[in-house]
């Protein structure tokens, strides 16, 4: 069984994740969901794209969303309101709000029952530490 991943934002990030997701067995990515008209999206492993203003009707059909937007703007808005529906995982690196973030996904998840990780990556995460 393997766990489907769900993919928020395709730039950098978001492609990053995807050849990520293609290396372990143990992951299926379930698709991409954009801001973008879903047609104009070429993937690198050719996944399902969805607008992103259909992404609740696919609550129950993935395990985890990895939000690949922005710290500055699109973090603080999508986590919260999608770890309400899903369990996710972000890579906030704003390290002066990043105690104003875990309040408002943490509030989010437990309202949702759901599972949320932030500032995951190499900073905060991994460069912070060192």
């Amino acid at each position: 069984m393997s766990i489907k991943i769900g993919i928020v934002g395709y730039g950098n990030l978001g492609r990053g994740a995807e050849c990520a997701i293609k290396q372990n067995p143990d992951m299926e990515l379930y698709g991409v969901f954009t801001r973008r008209a879903p047609e104009t999206v070429k993937t690198l492993t050719n996944t399902n794209v969805y607008h992103i203003d259909d992404i609740l009707e696919h609550k129950g059909k993935v395990d985890v969303l990895i939000i690949c937007g922005g710290s500055a703007t699109d973090l603080p808005e999508q986590t919260p309101y999608l770890a309400e529906h899903f369990n996710v995982i972000d890579s906030f690196d704003t390290h002066a709000k990043i105690p104003e973030h875990f309040e408002k996904v943490d509030s989010a998840s437990k309202k949702g029952k759901t599972v949320s990780m932030i500032s995951v990556g190499w900073d905060p995460g991994m460069f912070s530490r060192n």
